[in-house]
């Protein structure tokens, strides 16, 4: 497209938001993609009274400089195309319609975007008429589109000499089906022997405030099934899908690595204009760019935080609460990804200092860039915010803990799963000595008994120090508390080993 630009290190350099480092910059031999979430901008039903200031033509000006700059940038269209009519969808109360005017087209086209998911449920806010028109405006305006069953389930282009497959996804009538996996694999499938590069797009997962976690099981909301969005992310890259991007739930959800390829489960609310809550999280409006090479293997990436403010469009964020939302959900909900994300946004692989080793000199060599502590550190916060809690034998949280109840509470929340026992814990990792214990290992005891050869009592390393002063986090009688093991006779004489469970 004519607005698209390769200058990505001027642009970047010059952005606060960004925090990218120079060593992130363009590489010849990567090819760049952008994913927003929800795009709805401005909607003239019942009335053109509705639309934005300035008939919606500064909505996405704050953001321009970072949508064109990528080899294709993708938003999903919470909405149809139509300047009048349609055939409203039948609402029982507290419905929302969607109805862009058609010029409304060229501020998509300004901005950069190259392909849009039309798999959504506003997508039919006014039947037929309305999926038609879209489709129509879209092709007219040269933009690719892809979503709709029987109509536009996929969509091939070539930019650059790269040929791109696209096909969304959705659980709404006259959608590609989410919950179809069969057909969606095959779909994918089928691109990927046609194209370069396969893009998947899916509108699912419950949604609102308290649906941003990823529960790798099938979601239910209204009555409707939205889909089990885990599994299907990972059906269509085992299908041959090389990015995953996700949207439905107006919230962030977490990002994972699978099988080299990049998956978010939720991009949030991007830019809309009309009755959106957009307070806090609602408002979190984040760009991802991701970096793959010419197989579609995830390289590196970059989470933008904007905020949407006074429903006139995103504006960007120094805060970076979207990056940090984001780190922070990825860490609850895939603690073994080879993710890591900084606060500024910036997505690499773990893996990436052996990979890209050849390539950094001696004084540009920064461990703390490839800093893997960063999910241990999120657990430790999460264990500490349960001090004080009472002690009860048998209780499994959060209201009140045994020792194994709260070991396996906390590693739970961050996809670890714990025995129920001392006993059942102690068989569940690699034995590591008491000087080589980190934060996040376990630590096992004899019970009241130290007579015993049985253990009796677990807790969490939460420091070790250079003179290995051990300190952990455990449910005693005390309740949830923090014991130092050089400096309590009680708990140093029943020691018996660590434990490591976590791989870093």
């Amino acid at each position: 497209m004519m607005f698209k630009t390769n200058v990505i290190v001027t642009v970047l350099l010059a952005c606060p938001l960004c925090g990218f480092a120079q060593g992130m910059s363009n590489d010849a031999n990567l090819i760049s993609v952008i994913g927003t979430g929800d795009i709805m901008l401005g909607s003239n039903y019942p009335s053109d009274a509705k639309l934005p200031v300035s008939d919606g033509k500064e909505l996405l000006r704050n953001v321009k400089g970072v949508l064109r700059d990528a080899d294709v940038t993708f938003g999903n269209l919470e909405g149809c195309f139509l300047n009048s009519g349609g055939h409203r969808k039948a609402c029982n109360g507290g419905c929302y319609f969607f109805r862009m005017p058609d010029r409304y087209v060229n501020y998509l086209l300004d901005a950069g975007f190259d392909v849009m998911n039309i798999a959504n449920n506003h997508m039919g806010d006014f039947g037929a008429p309305g999926r038609t028109n879209t489709v129509k405006v879209l092709k007219e305006a040269g933009l690719h589109y892809a979503g709709l069953e029987g109509v536009c389930e996929t969509s091939v282009f070539e930019i650059n000499g790269v040929k791109y497959g696209f096909c969304g996804f959705a659980p709404n009538s006259g959608t590609v089906k989410i919950t179809n996996l069969a057909n969606a694999k095959k779909l994918v499938a089928e691109l990927n022997t046609r194209c370069d590069i396969v893009i998947v797009s899916f509108h699912g997962g419950a949604e609102g405030r308290g649906h941003n976690r990823v529960p790798k099981k099938s979601e239910t909301f209204y009555g409707e099934n939205r889909g089990n969005v885990y599994e299907f992310a990972h059906a269509v890259i085992d299908a041959g899908a090389d990015i995953v991007f996700g949207h439905g739930p107006h919230v962030v959800r977490a990002a994972e690595l699978y099988n080299d390829r990049f998956i978010i489960y939720s991009m949030g609310n991007f830019c809309t204009s009309g009755d959106f809550s957009i307070d806090g999280i609602s408002g979190y409006a984040p760009v991802v760019k991701v970096f793959v090479d010419k197989e579609g293997k995830f390289v590196k990436g970059q989470l933008f935080s904007f905020l949407q403010q006074d429903k006139t469009g995103p504006v960007a964020d120094e805060n970076h609460s979207a990056a940090k939302e984001i780190k922070r959900l990825t860490a609850l909900d895939f603690p073994q990804t080879d993710l890591m994300i900084s606060d500024e946004g910036v997505i690499e692989r773990k893996d990436a200092k052996k990979m890209f080793t050849e390539n950094i000199s001696p004084a540009e060599d920064n461990d703390e860039l490839f800093d893997t502590d960063s999910v241990t550190q999120e657990i430790i916060d999460f264990s500490k915010q349960f001090l004080g809690v009472p002690y009860r034998y048998g209780s499994k949280g959060p209201q009140r803990f045994d020792c194994s109840g709260f070991t396996s509470y906390v590693f739970k929340n961050f996809g670890y799963q714990l025995g129920a026992s001392c006993m059942a814990q102690i068989e569940q990792g690699e034995a590591i000595a008491l000087e080589e214990l980190k934060t996040g290992d376990l630590l096992f005891f004899k019970g009241r008994n130290n007579k015993s050869k049985r253990v009796g009592h677990v807790g969490i390393v939460i420091s070790n120090d250079e003179n290995g002063n051990v300190s952990f986090i455990h449910a005693c009688r005390r309740g949830v508390s923090v014991d130092e093991l050089s400096k309590s006779t009680y708990y140093k004489s029943r020691y018996v080993t660590g434990l490591r469970v976590l791989k870093t």
